[in-house]
């Protein structure tokens, strides 16, 4: 029987969780607690696997992240070791797309602002056309990235009516009209970013292009830390220039600048909690079992990723 080996767990994560995804594998693999001569590997983004960790587990034969992104992956270094690589996007999937469509939603529709006045006892209805509320149903909205997650982001979006813009090199629904990244800033209300990070998507939204967005564009980010500058685009929230921000992922975490949201209700910030959701545990579990399910056949394993 072939042994299984955990590398790396989120802050979220206990001995609970893990113990649930060993259930799920104890009929297939060998399970131990933390050892280095396992052929099937899981691990998770905060793990970096690289040659100086391949060195440690010689005997990997498979790699399998609990997430969907896999920066964190030296595909190349599996390459030449001919260790193989999979992912699990469908076990966050629809959270982040909730999470994404939540914070865009009380952007638009200036719930913060409308609570806060609650909570200082006043009550606005008669100010309601001052507040710039707007809709989602036929308006512009970019979603840069349609992979797995972008694409059901989309799907979301175009059954509530939203005129879609999108920018993925790989292509597009036929109900997202197709637009470069500075055209997405600059027609949109609402941008939401569901890309990979590359070298080309580092800081993809930065202060240059936050000088030239849409004047009170809503811009949401559920996928990569590295993708937005959040320094500059608080800058552009506090000028003025955006009219909404929403971050879960940041390019240090925990962000140093939480202080930054003091006082402010056009500006939402969570934890990296987007995939986060109360049957997470066994819906990784799941997609590990179907992993070994499939490699221990011999055959191709689900979201399987190109090693080279």
């Amino acid at each position: 029987m072939q042994r299984y080996s955990r590398w790396g767990r989120s802050a979220y994560e206990s001995d609970t969780t893990l113990a649930t995804e060993a259930d799920a594998l104890r009929p297939m693999l060998e399970i131990r607690p933390f050892r280095t001569d396992a052929e099937f590997v899981a691990t998770n983004s905060k793990t970096r696997i690289d040659d100086a960790l391949l060195d440690q587990m010689p005997s990997a034969k498979i790699v399998v992240t609990t997430t969907s992104g896999y920066e964190h992956i030296d595909l190349s270094a599996l390459g030449r070791r001919g260790v193989r690589a999979a992912r699990l996007p469908l076990a966050r999937r629809d959270p982040v797309v909730e999470s994404t469509l939540a914070m865009m939603l009380d952007l638009l529709r200036r719930h913060p602002r409308m609570q806060r006045a609650a909570t200082e006892d006043r009550w606005v209805r008669g100010a309601l056309p001052g507040l710039g509320m707007q809709t989602i149903a036929e308006a512009p909205i970019g979603i840069i990235g349609l992979g797995v997650i972008g694409l059901r982001m989309a799907e979301v979006l175009h059954a509530l009516g939203a005129d879609l813009y999108g920018n993925d090199p790989a292509g597009l629904p036929d109900f997202v009209k197709p637009a470069t990244v500075d055209e997405i800033l600059q027609n949109c209300v609402a941008v939401t970013l569901h890309c990979r990070l590359t070298p080309e998507t580092t800081f993809i939204i930065n202060a240059e292009r936050l000088s030239r967005v849409r004047p009170g564009l809503v811009l949401v980010n559920t996928a990569r830390g590295g993708l937005v500058d959040v320094d500059a685009a608080v800058t552009a929230l506090e000028s003025g220039r955006l009219g909404g921000l929403g971050v879960d992922v940041f390019p240090q975490e925990p962000w140093p600048r939480l202080w930054q949201t003091l006082g402010r209700d056009d500006l939402l910030f969570t934890p990296h909690a987007a995939g986060y959701h109360d049957r997470l545990t066994e819906k990784i579990a799941e997609g590990l079992r179907d992993a070994a399910t499939a490699y221990l056949a011999g055959g191709p394993v689900p979201w399987e990723l190109q090693t080279r």
